[in-house]
């Protein structure tokens, strides 16, 4: 059996191909996306339409949402699969989303609820699983050189809202009123304060401001409300939450403790973090990972309920991992036994300096983390529980 694999170079991706390889499936790859990122609408249709008809494959899966993909799939009755692993992804919200062809698994509870019922039954909450045998075959060190370690973005140069606040293209009463959302926000988790608090003043200012504001006449909920909170004052929030937390561990924690791992400008944080520069996720980080005591996740506002790739990652490098809590982590892991959660960032210095003084018991949180992603998490069982609906439904 053949599915066809639409690429578009997400870190993902090697994962889910070799996962559905070892699932025994025939794994067809469309890479045009990976190199040409600005390929003319009509050809998209074209090369996926002569791949259909080429391989008349199982079904065809990508990670995350493409519109594009689900109207060709409903037009030739080829069912269409698409993991998520990114949030916000505002394209969950387009009226394609209703396809009887898709079958949709969101990691996010809060945007699993939020779309589930314009497509009952084809889209499902599923999380995300890490890919062990790919970690497994990286050596281990022989110590750990990095104390606490943070790898990822600081947001900031995501932070339109920032950059649109200091071009002066917000400003008046619009830019005051989001200010003291943000404010109060930054004292809560999640996003429902600047999203019950957003007017449509607010929203037009932003629309005005950046021509590049995303839009979507015909999706299934109000987008322009969406992509305000989520792309413009998420993102914000996000890199205040993440550059304040850094600078709070560097004052609390001894000099030399904190690494950081990125490409952002780090010209806002304190001198005593150690930063490095970026490294390669797929070869790179998990190096970082096992050399780190304690590997930090600081998710994006923008996820509100669910595990990102980032903590399955390092627990499936057999690391120890500190990670800020949701309702959806103790659904899938016991915080304590497999990992470590705080609940607000002020706990964060207590319980880095708990383990810093204690480390072998963050290495044994660190094995049983391991051994229950082995034997429950994994990209290959997700990856199983995906082709097992499809054959299912098609047998049925």
């Amino acid at each position: 059996m053949k599915i066809l694999f639409y690429r578009y170079n997400s870190i993902c991706e090697p994962d889910y191909i070799l996962a559905f390889k070892k699932a025994g499936l025939e794994v067809v790859e469309i890479t045009e996306e990976m190199y040409r990122k600005e390929i003319p609408a009509e050809e998209r249709f074209r090369i996926l339409l002569e791949n259909i008809a080429a391989h008349k494959p199982l079904f065809v899966f990508s990670i995350d949402y493409f519109p594009f993909i689900s109207i060709v799939c409903e037009r030739t009755s080829v069912v269409y699969a698409a993991l998520s692993v990114d949030c916000p992804v505002a394209e969950i919200y387009s009226s394609t989303i209703r396809n009887s062809c898709n079958r949709i698994f969101l990691f996010d509870k809060i945007q699993y609820e939020s779309v589930k019922d314009e497509n009952p039954g084809n889209i499902r909450y599923m999380p995300l699983g890490a890919p062990v045998e790919r970690l497994e075959a990286i050596p281990f060190p022989d110590k750990k050189e990095y104390p606490v370690s943070f790898i990822g973005s600081l947001y900031n140069e995501k932070d339109k809202y920032e950059a649109l606040k200091k071009s002066g293209k917000i400003s008046g009463p619009a830019l005051e009123h989001m200010e003291k959302l943000i404010e109060e926000q930054l004292k809560a988790p999640g996003l429902d304060i600047v999203s019950e608090g957003l007017t449509a003043e607010d929203i037009n200012a932003l629309k005005a401001a950046d021509p590049s504001f995303y839009t979507d006449p015909d999706a299934v909920t109000d987008m322009d409300r969406y992509v305000a909170v989520n792309n413009y004052l998420g993102n914000h929030l996000t890199s205040l939450d993440r550059i304040s937390v850094l600078n709070l561990l560097a004052e609390n924690l001894p000099e030399g403790s904190v690494h950081l791992f990125t490409r952002s400008d780090t010209s806002e944080l304190d001198k005593r973090i150690t930063v490095h520069g970026g490294v390669e996720s797929l070869v790179e980080m998990p190096g970082v990972f096992r050399k780190s005591l304690i590997n930090l996740n600081l998710t994006s506002r923008t996820i509100q309920d669910g595990l990102p790739q980032r903590v399955w990652d390092i627990i499936g490098c057999r690391s120890f991992c500190v990670t800020d809590e949701t309702s959806a982590l103790g659904e899938v892991l016991e915080p304590g036994r497999h990992l470590f959660s705080f609940d607000g960032y002020e706990e964060l210095p207590g319980i880095c300096r708990k383990f810093l003084d204690n480390p072998g018991s963050a290495e044994e949180i660190a094995v049983e983390g391991f051994k229950a992603v082995s034997a429950s998490h994994t990209v290959l069982l997700r990856a199983l529980e995906i082709v097992k609906l499809i054959l299912s439904e098609k047998l049925s």
